[in-house]
């Protein structure tokens, strides 16, 4: 028994030694801006990360201001916006993202408008890497990227319907995202919102990085991660995150319909998702709505942060090529 206990012990001592040294490299390369794609320390990396030290767009009153309507929207102009694993530049005009692409055709002929969340807007890559920007220059018609971080479906529409090009558009790509959900349920179309409401969730809040309470707290779940990694590998399929899309599409078609003119307007809706994801009941078909689903793999998405890289957003703007092909 005894043998055993120090058997215990020297393993708990030797394993904590190792954890102190993996979370230390994970730690102080987050932090200097490296991130990597390997066992344990991804992991330890995204805890981090998502903890605390993330950048998030809409937090930034340099790119951000109050909106009664949709509660905060894109400031006009150019807003710097870095994280770890990239730097990077959004132009916004009063309606969408913009890009400095110049082509032959009428902006006000047959275009496309495309809404979504931080995906669609482009979290994470440049102004001429968006899916939005790619298929305008495929397509040589204009792709209004209407995309805002963090907005639901409810709030997409409502941006759109603000703007002045919902009423002779032709064609909405809508990218939803399993988030959507909750403000698709909740939210009051016709809600709106107060500055005290902006200020009190919006404010920008500072990282909590040095402080002995951060790191104890993420040392401390740094110690299970070794074997969450382990189960992860050995029975993937088991804890893939599964999206059981029926509830979605109720609410989602359903705030379509009353919203947006379907019988006059071709509507099409994308989901992405990750490897880790799986997607249940997802439709292939319908009258008045197309669905496509569109898989990404690691390498199409940055490391630690859960946003797709310019691989991913060139795969997206094939995917969504590729089906208009199909259409015409």
């Amino acid at each position: 028994m005894k043998k055993f206990f120090f058997y215990l012990l020297s393993f708990s001592f030797y394993y904590l030694l190792l954890v102190v040294v993996v979370f230390s490299f994970s730690y102080f390369s987050l932090i200097n801006g490296k991130t990597y794609d390997l066992f344990w320390v991804k992991s330890i990396q995204k805890k981090i990360y998502f903890r605390g030290y993330r950048n998030i767009w809409q937090y930034n009153k340099k790119c951000t201001s109050y909106d009664e309507n949709l509660l905060y929207k894109p400031k006009t102009g150019k807003c710097k916006f870095n994280n770890p694993e990239f730097s990077t530049h959004l132009t916004f005009d009063k309606i969408s993202r913009t890009h400095n692409l110049k082509n032959n055709y009428n902006p006000d002929d047959d275009y496309i408008l495309v809404l979504g969340d931080s995906i669609a807007m482009g979290w994470g890559v440049n102004d001429n890497e968006t899916f939005s920007f790619l298929m305008e220059t495929n397509l040589k018609k204009k792709v209004y990227n209407l995309g805002v971080s963090s907005y639901g479906t409810t709030r997409e529409i409502k941006k759109m319907k603000f703007s002045p090009l919902y009423n002779d558009s032709k064609k909405i790509i809508i990218q939803y995202h399993p988030n959507d959900l909750h403000e698709n349920i909740k939210l009051d179309y016709n809600k709106i919102y107060s500055k005290k409401e902006y200020n009190d969730i919006y404010e920008s809040t500072d990282h909590q990085l040095n402080s002995i309470k951060f790191i104890l707290k993420n040392f401390k779940t740094s110690i299970r991660l070794f074997f969450s990694d382990i189960i992860d590998i050995l029975f993937r399929e088991a804890n893939l995150e599964k999206i059981n899309f029926d509830e979605h599409k109720k609410y989602l078609e359903k705030i379509i319909k009353e919203r947006i003119d379907v019988k006059n307007k071709e509507v099409i809706v994308f989901l992405v998702i990750a490897p880790y994801q799986k997607v249940i009941n997802f439709p292939e078909y319908n009258n008045e709505i197309k669905y496509l689903l569109i898989k990404l793999d690691d390498s199409e998405y940055f490391v630690i942060d859960e946003h797709p890289n310019s691989k991913g957003h060139l795969k997206i703007a094939k995917k969504l090529l590729n089906l208009l092909d199909k259409e015409e």
